[in-house]
C-alpha cells in the first residue's frame, strides 16, 4: 500500500510539469518542473515495476482488475519515458506522452476506486462472520475439511474428530498479508473443544476466517 501511495505522488509530480506550462519561461517553479520531470519519470517506472512485483503474491487476493491497470499504468509509464526515443518527430512524440500520460491518470483513478471498493467489501465480509456453536461430541469420527474465503484472507482447513473431541487441527492452507499469528487460534479450539474462541489480537480478522473454515469443515461430511 505504501508503495502504491507513493507511486501516485510520484506520478502528481512528473505531471506537474504540465501544470507550469502557461507560467513565463524565466519562473523558478516552471525551471524546477522540467529539471526534474524526466528523472521522475525514470523513478515512476522503477517504482510502478517494484510496486508490481512485490504484490504479485497477493494475485489471488485482489481483483483481477487492480493487476490489469497496474501493468497498463507500467506500460504507459514506458511509453512516456520512451516517447522522444521511439518516434522520431518531436511532435509526435509530444502528442503520445500526453496521450499515455493521461490515460495512466485514468488507469490510476480506477486503480484506486478497485482497491477502495475491494477492500470496503471485504471488510464487509468479515464483519458478517458469524460463529456458531458446533456440538463436536454429536459428530461421527472421521476427518473434515472446510475452508471461509472473504477475498484479502483465506483460510483451508483439515480437522480430525475422534471419540467426540476435536483431537487435531491442520491449517492446509493461510492466504493473508499480516494475520499469520491468528493461526493460534487452532491450538485455542483444539484446547477448548469449541470454535467460539477468542480471537489472537492484533490478527482479529485472520483468526475469524480460520474460526470459520474450522466450524465450515466441522458442518461438512467426514473423508473416511
Amino acid at each position: 500500500m505504501i508503495l502504491g501511495i507513493l507511486s501516485a505522488v510520484l506520478f502528481v509530480l512528473v505531471s506537474a510539469v504540465f501544470v507550469t506550462r502557461r507560467l513565463p519561461a524565466g519562473s523558478p517553479v516552471k525551471k524546477v518542473a522540467h529539471l526534474i520531470h524526466k528523472p521522475l519519470g525514470y523513478a515512476l517506472v522503477a517504482l510502478v515495476a517494484l510496486h508490481l512485483a512485490l504484490t504479485l503474491k497477493l494475485f489471488h487476493q485482489r481483483p483481477l482488475a487492480v493487476y490489469l491497470l497496474g501493468f497498463g499504468m507500467l506500460a504507459c509509464a514506458l511509453v512516456c519515458c520512451l516517447s522522444n526515443t521511439l518516434f522520431k518527430k518531436a511532435r509526435n512524440g509530444l502528442l503520445i506522452h500526453r496521450i499515455a500520460t493521461l490515460s495512466m491518470a485514468l488507469m490510476l483513478v480506477a486503480h484506486v476506486a478497485i482497491c477502495i471498493t475491494s477492500f470496503s467489501e471485504y471488510k464487509q465480509e468479515v464483519a458478517a462472520i458469524s460463529i456458531g456453536q458446533t456440538d463436536v461430541t454429536a459428530l461421527a469420527d472421521g476427518i473434515y475439511e472446510g475452508d471461509c474465503d472473504v477475498g484479502y484472507i483465506y483460510a483451508k482447513v483439515r480437522v480430525t474428530v475422534n471419540d467426540g473431541e476435536i483431537a487435531s487441527i491442520d491449517l492446509l492452507e493461510h492466504r493473508n498479508e499480516r494475520g499469520a499469528a491468528g493461526e493460534g487460534v487452532l491450538e485455542r479450539i483444539v484446547q477448548e473443544q469449541t470454535v467460539c474462541v477468542d480471537a489472537v489480537s492484533g490478527a482479529t480478522n485472520s483468526s475469524r476466517v480460520i474460526e470459520k473454515a474450522v466450524e465450515n469443515a466441522l458442518k461438512s461430511q467426514p473423508h473416511s
